[in-house]
């Protein structure tokens, strides 16, 4: 199991670190459950294209387990690719708060 192995097969583009991180987000909050692409689709709000992208990447990876059959994923992590998430969280959330902070101070400095 590997996340790092993900994220060199995703692009490492702000949408698709979004989605990896909202993905990520739901299977650590209902371990151990078996979630379908329509589930995640409706929890996430993205689209289906996008989730399908990221659930193969991240079962190619041995991050989640794929059912084949009933095409269901689920996370049963550990401590090692737990650390790795924790880092990943951090890393998008710093970002996004950084670019947040800084078209803030872009609009004060041209009145928008």
């Amino acid at each position: 199991m590997s996340l790092s192995r993900a994220l060199e097969k995703l692009s490492s583009d702000d949408h698709t670190e979004c989605v990896l991180r909202e993905i990520l987000a739901l299977f650590g909050s209902r371990e151990r459950e078996w979630l379908s692409e329509d589930y995640v689709e409706a929890k996430t709000g993205f689209s289906f294209a996008d989730i399908h992208s990221v659930l193969s990447v991240l079962s190619d990876s041995f991050v989640l387990d794929f059912d084949r059959t009933e095409r269901r994923y689920r996370f049963v992590g550990d401590v090692a690719l737990g650390y790795e998430i924790d880092l990943f969280m951090r890393r998008v959330d710093n970002h996004q708060s950084h670019v947040r902070t800084n078209v803030a101070r872009f609009r004060e400095r041209h009145g928008y």
